[in-house]
């Protein structure tokens, strides 16, 4: 009587797949847990990420979106290399 619930079956982490670039690059990995790219980087001391989730387990879907995430963290260098951290002034100090 009433309503009837049904338990759906969440994967394990050991269960969900896990994917190698056929050209590694760093800063660029496989997040298991999320079943994400993760590319990420330090600019100006600030830690950046970016994250990209293929829309299916395709070979050619993973290597478009692994592309994407390089294609950022390639970027994220530019900028990087553009940017001159200034060391802070301490407070008080006559400069």
């Amino acid at each position: 009587h009433g309503l009837q619930l049904q338990v759906k079956p969440v994967p394990t982490l050991a269960n969900l797949p896990m994917f190698h670039p056929k050209v590694p690059h760093p800063g660029v990995v496989w997040f298991v847990r999320d079943q994400t790219w993760r590319a990420s980087c330090y600019v100006g001391g600030a830690r950046r990420e970016f994250r990209v989730r293929p829309k299916d387990h395709s070979e050619v879907e993973l290597e478009r979106s692994f592309n994407a995430a390089v294609r950022w963290r390639k970027k994220q260098e530019k900028e990087k290399k553009g940017k001159v951290v200034k060391p802070k002034a301490k407070p008080g100090k006559n400069q």
